[in-house]
Formats: C-alpha cells, sequence, structure tokens
C-alpha cells in the first residue's frame, strides 16, 4: 500500500515542469545547448521558442535556463511578461526579475550598486526587491538598456561569471506594442556593430501568433532570432515520459495501462502531466494497471474541462442536441484527428441535422474548434478541449 502521508506527485499539471522531472526534447535541447556554447565563447544569440499552448514552450525554457546556469555558469532570469504593455514596465520587470533570481549574496551586492536609485524596496537576498514604478526613469533604463547590461556584465566577469541568459516568457500584449520589435532590433543591431564582446543569450517564448505580431511590426525580426518550433512528442518519447517519471517514484506501469495513457495525452506535454498526475493519485500499490489508467484518465478530462473550458462552454454543450453530437464526435474521432461536416452528418439522425451548423458555429465561435486548410474540415482548437470530449462521449447517456 503506497504510504499517502507522504506520497508526493511528480507531475506538474498547469505549471513549467522542474529541471530534474524533464523529459524528452533531446534535438531542441542540443540546438539551444549550442547557443549556449555559442553565448560563453562571447557572442550574442538569440532564439525564439514557439509552438501551440500546451507543448511544453516554458518549460523548455526553465529547462535551458537551469542548463546554463549548472553547467556553463550563466546568470539567468526566466520573466513572464504578460500583462506588460509598455516598454518601460518591460525593462524595470527584467532588471528586478533579475536582482531577485540572484542567489550568489556578493553577486546581489554587486548587481546592486549597479541600479542603484532604481530600487525603491528590498528584503534579504533581494526576495522582494522593488523597483521604481516612475515612468521616466524607467524610460532611462530602456534607453540604456544594452550599457546596463554591460555594467551588468563587468560584474559578472569579476565573480567568474560567463555571461547572461534572459528568457522573455508568456509575450501576450506586448508583442502588440510596435516598439517592442523595434526594440528587439536595435538591441541585436546595436550589440552585432559595437565590436565589444557582450555574451548575451536572449529567449523569447510565445505563440506563433506572437512570432506573427513581432514579423507584422518590424519584418526584420524574422532574421534576429533562431526558431524552435515545438511540436507534439512522438509515441516513444511520450512512453519514455512515463516510465522515467514514474520509474523515479518505483512505480510500475502495466504495458497496456501506458498505452491508454499515451494515446489519451496526445504527445502535448500539458496533457502528459495532466493525465499522469491524475493517474499517479489512482495508484495505491505501486502498480499501475488498465483499471488505474482508466480511472485516471477520466479524472483527468474533467480537471481538463474545468480548468480550460469553463461553465459557459459546458452550459452550451448540456443541450440534449448539442450532447448527441458532442457524443457522437468524441466516439469516432481519435486524438488529434481531423473531421468533416459531411462525415458527420451521415451519422447523424435526420431529426438531428438542422442542429449540426449551429452547434458547429457555436463551439467554433467560442474557440473549441478550427478551420483547417481544407474547406468543410474541422480540429479541435486544443487537445485538451479533445480529452474532455472523449470524456463527455463516454459517459452513461443520462448524464
Amino acid at each position: 500500500m503506497a504510504d499517502i502521508k507522504t506520497k508526493e506527485s511528480p507531475f506538474s499539471p498547469g505549471k513549467p515542469v522542474q529541471p530534474e522531472y524533464f523529459v524528452a526534447r533531446i534535438a531542441e535541447i542540443q540546438r539551444l545547448d549550442r547557443a549556449i556554447r555559442q553565448t560563453v565563447s562571447g557572442r550574442n544569440e538569440n532564439t525564439f521558442i514557439t509552438g501551440e499552448r500546451g507543448i511544453g514552450k516554458s518549460s523548455l525554457a526553465g529547462f535551458i535556463r537551469y542548463l546554463a546556469e549548472k553547467e556553463y555558469n550563466l546568470v539567468g532570469s526566466h520573466c513572464f511578461l504578460g500583462g506588460v504593455r509598455s516598454l518601460e514596465d518591460m525593462a524595470g520587470l527584467i532588471f528586478q526579475r533579475l536582482l531577485q533570481d540572484c542567489t550568489d549574496k556578493s553577486l546581489f551586492d554587486k548587481l546592486r550598486e549597479v541600479f542603484g536609485g532604481y530600487i525603491k524596496g528590498l528584503t534579504l537576498f533581494g526576495m522582494g526587491v522593488e523597483f521604481t514604478k516612475d515612468k521616466s526613469e524607467l524610460r532611462t533604463l530602456v534607453d540604456n538598456f544594452l550599457p546596463v547590461l554591460r555594467k551588468i556584465y563587468e560584474q559578472l566577469q569579476s565573480s567568474a561569471k560567463k555571461g547572461l541568459i534572459l528568457i522573455l516568457d508568456d509575450l501576450n500584449g506586448i508583442t502588440d506594442v510596435p516598439q517592442f520589435s523595434q526594440f528587439l532590433k536595435s538591441f541585436v543591431d546595436e550589440m552585432a556593430t559595437s565590436g565589444k564582446v557582450l555574451p548575451v543569450f536572449l529567449v523569447l517564448v510565445g505563440l506563433p501568433e506572437r512570432r506573427e505580431d513581432l514579423i507584422k511590426h518590424q519584418p526584420s525580426v524574422a532574421r534576429i532570432f533562431d526558431v524552435i518550433d515545438l511540436t507534439p512528442m512522438s509515441r516513444s518519447e511520450s512512453e519514455e515520459f512515463f516510465t522515467n517519471i514514474f520509474g523515479g517514484q518505483k512505480v510500475t506501469v502495466a504495458s497496456d495501462a501506458l498505452s491508454m495513457m499515451v494515446e489519451l495525452s496526445g504527445g502535448f506535454p500539458v496533457l502528459l502531466h495532466e493525465v499522469g498526475d491524475a493517474v499517479f493519485w489512482q495508484d495505491t500499490d505501486n502498480y499501475i494497471d488498465k483499471a488505474d489508467a482508466r480511472q485516471g484518465i477520466m479524472k483527468a478530462a474533467e480537471n481538463v474541462g474545468r480548468k480550460y473550458i469553463g461553465a459557459q462552454v459546458s452550459s452550451v454543450l448540456r443541450s440534449r442536441t448539442y450532447s448527441f453530437i458532442l457524443r457522437l464526435i468524441g466516439k469516432k474521432l481519435p486524438i488529434g484527428a481531423t473531421f468533416t461536416r459531411q462525415a458527420i452528418l451521415k451519422e447523424v439522425p435526420a431529426k438531428e441535422q438542422k442542429s449540426l451548423d449551429n452547434f458547429l458555429i457555436r463551439i467554433k465561435k467560442l474557440g473549441i474548434i478550427d478551420d483547417t486548410e481544407a474547406r468543410g474540415e474541422y480540429r479541435f482548437a486544443n487537445p485538451l478541449y479533445h480529452l474532455y470530449v472523449w470524456s463527455r462521449a463516454n459517459r452513461p447517456a443520462k448524464e
């Protein structure tokens, strides 16, 4: 019997993965590792990690920061810019986060001197660093962003550090600001033409649309960044993910249970973690069989529905007619597959057919499905939604 009192899930549903639990993405890690080594040699490297929601962008960025710090002696900061709408706020957040993330006391004291009057509040080790909110002072940081980085690098050298890795994540909002694209281009161009060594690895993390926003405002951004486009993990990578993480907890997974978990996770890390976590808590004997996997997957589907679809969508889908169509799609469609209006129409009884178009329009408007490039063909906008639909399809009809 597993010890419930000391049991702790190794999965991270809904948040970036801790480095010690990071699995797969070997090819991408190799490319990023090469960029880190180029940075250590004195170059500026710039990478954009992109992919759909739930694909593991932030987790990969967090792992690379860990790698850069532990293996290459860089100093790193991972900044989430959600809600930031100006260059001034961006600069303040980047430098504030850099101080907060510094765990070396002597280096922290040196970096603190660089910012001087910009710091308005401070607690032990920078955990409570508060930067100025004065827009004119923050504007000075924006205008002198590169010189400030050079001063930081001087302090890093005196502490035997090799350079900086700056990760700008959650770009929703800031990419709508045209000045941000101009800032990126000027920043990279100035470093390239200055003739002075400044080892900075700049990593942007965002949806494909955010990169498109940047290019729309400044086409040259397209050439600045090496693009790493994350796709769903392969079946073998997904199997390795579950096997390694459960194995680390001394939990054995039956082959049929493993196959079910892999199939219904669709290769998306966020789903792998949702499924893995739910199945983990079903286990009571350190052996996951098919029954454990099935119960855990159903629980994961409910969690996904509550987190990502919400009451409004659930209310729409509780319509008797819509529920019938939903069950039909859920039972017929494998995770990740597309479907056509005509194919569904053939399966729907005549009295329900007139409701099909309204159903498709409704759930498309709610963002559950998207058009594909083929006329009359659809796909689920996010595999999380598909997993929830699968769950609804496999409930007793009276529900």
